[in-house]
């Protein structure tokens, strides 16, 4: 039979509007087209309301000297001479130290949580539902004001809960010992260094040992000899810099009252603001990574936990060796959406006082152009998610490459 002539309007013998291909990649380029004027009608709208309109635009004003406090700052500030590209670099720094210590205590408390949900004994596990649905169901919100509220009750400055005169509280906040360097920066950086080379070893002390244990069934207690290895080392160098340097590595600073004013001098001092941010976050964020928790553990198959059992481990040793390692290919992916949440949800702040970015920015809005200022804080925030996905990926990569 003859092959019949090719018609003008086909490709690889099919007419256009029925080859698959051709039609997906048509509504691909047609809904770029359309999303690229979306956007330059919405930006060309909002370029023509800032100029039609008088609306303060550009970004000289970021050289400027800023003028205004940031009551919390980690980073040295100075508002007199410090400028406004400083003052948000600064915000952020809080943001951010904010999101990571909650990030990190919200695991903390969600893992305990979760895992106490499946305890066999009933008044924990009832106790951590009721934690997990109160906390899970009140806003956020309402929250932090009761807890800043509560905040307030405590006794004013002059009359600060005084504990062995080194813990001070009281509504304004927290001031505790903090370490500083004691005999200049070398001595100090290098202890700090030898620690961190101590956990570096003790960690992979705890692996081997670990490992051993696993393919031996003999306790090796892989977690006190790691942290005996950890401590160990950073003794060891403690005592050789004393030695050498004639004086501690590091020493503290102990907080204490001002008799003119009763202000808290020295210490680490934090303030009811912040502390209200991080109470607040981690206790909302962990009633969310305690549900997490528990559902990856639950997917675990339960013939797996009854096998470790039968072979000897203790429940604790099923749950570290078997049962949590499986789950975490469950738990990490809608983990790392709640750090996202957390990190996102600190733009709460404003509410108590405290100085994160999205609280400075609102402050500089009242001598700078606000459109410019919500760009630098939107751009800031999506970096800061997109780190956090950045740590989930990596781990979703490790983990395929381990697993093959």
């Amino acid at each position: 039979m003859a092959d019949q002539p090719r018609g003008i309007l086909t490709y690889q013998g099919i007419p256009v509007w029925r080859h698959a291909v051709l039609i997906q990649w048509a509504l691909q380029i047609i809904s770029a087209i359309a999303v690229v004027t979306l956007v330059v009608w919405f930006f060309s709208n909002v370029a023509f309301a800032i100029n039609d309109r008088d609306i303060p635009f550009g970004w000289n004003f970021f050289g400027r000297s800023y003028g205004t406090p940031v009551p919390e700052h980690a980073l040295p500030f100075n508002d007199s001479t410090d400028s406004y590209a400083y003052a948000l670099l600064v915000a952020a720094v809080n943001t951010i130290i904010l999101a990571v210590a909650g990030v990190i205590l919200a695991i903390i408390v969600g893992t305990l949580i979760g895992i106490a949900r499946l305890s066999p004994n009933w008044l924990l596990s009832r106790l951590s539902l009721v934690y997990v649905e109160f906390f899970r169901n009140v806003p956020l919100l309402v929250q932090l004001l009761f807890i800043f509220y509560f905040i307030l009750v405590l006794p004013p400055i002059t009359e600060t809960y005084n504990l062995f005169d080194v813990l001070y509280i009281n509504n304004a906040g927290i001031a505790m010992p903090q370490p500083t360097l004691s005999s200049g920066i070398a001595p100090g950086l290098g202890w700090v260094a030898a620690a961190g080379a101590g956990v570096f070893l003790g960690y992979t002390v705890y692996k081997l040992r670990n490992r051993r244990e696993i393919v031996t069934g003999a306790v090796s207690y892989p977690l006190l000899t790691g942290i005996g290895t950890a401590v160990g080392i950073a003794a060891v160098a403690w005592v050789a810099i004393w030695a050498m340097a004639g004086d501690t590595p590091l020493g503290l600073s102990i907080p204490a009252p001002d008799d003119r004013f009763g202000r808290i001098e020295d210490g680490l001092r934090v303030r009811s603001g912040a502390i209200v941010m991080l109470v607040g976050l981690v206790m909302y964020t962990a009633a969310f990574i305690a549900e997490i928790v528990r559902a990856g553990i639950q997917s675990v198959s339960r013939g797996q936990t009854e096998a470790a059992l039968a072979v000897g481990l203790k429940p604790v040793g099923v749950l570290r060796n078997v049962t949590f390692p499986q789950a975490l290919r469950v738990i990490i992916p809608p983990l790392i959406s709640q750090c996202l949440n957390l990190t996102k949800n600190s733009s709460l702040a404003p509410a108590v006082g405290f100085a994160d970015l999205t609280n400075v920015g609102i402050t500089m809005t009242q001598t700078a152009p606000a459109i410019n200022i919500f760009l630098v804080i939107m751009l800031a925030y999506l970096a800061m998610s997109l780190a956090w996905s950045a740590v989930g990926n990596f781990y979703n990569w490790r983990t395929r490459i381990v697993g093959t």
